[in-house]
């Protein structure tokens, strides 16, 4: 079976960067996309991630850890990362991890960047 790449892309609405993630969220051994991607924004004082998740097809161990890490790195610069939308599948990893208890987490994308406010 081939399995899609993960496709990563950000856009800006506001003060607020919009990641979307699509496909599996996997890093395995290799480069951990998110992270940098989350990294290179902080850089660039950015401190407000939203993670659309509704395009996840699967999160492994590690991927969960790659949140982890895109949180804690944001918390240290006081800024804050919310999901939008995750899967069923998602959601279900979220909770078994406790994450759900972590993230706030929101179905609607307006909703989600009014909440930065």
């Amino acid at each position: 079976m081939i399995r899609r790449p993960t496709k990563v892309i950000s856009r800006k609405t506001d003060s607020v960067r919009i990641i979307k993630i699509t496909g599996r969220l996997d890093p395995g051994d290799a480069p951990d996309q998110l992270f940098e991607m989350v990294q290179s924004f902080i850089e660039e004082n950015e401190i407000d991630f939203l993670l659309d998740l509704r395009s996840v097809t699967y999160i492994s161990s590690t991927g969960v850890g790659s949140l982890i890490k895109s949180y804690r790195s944001v918390l240290k610069q006081k800024g804050h990362v919310k999901l939008l939308s995750p899967s069923q599948s998602v959601r279900n990893i979220l909770a078994i991890s406790k994450l759900d208890g972590v993230f706030e987490i929101f179905s609607d994308e307006s909703e989600a960047l009014a909440s930065f406010k």
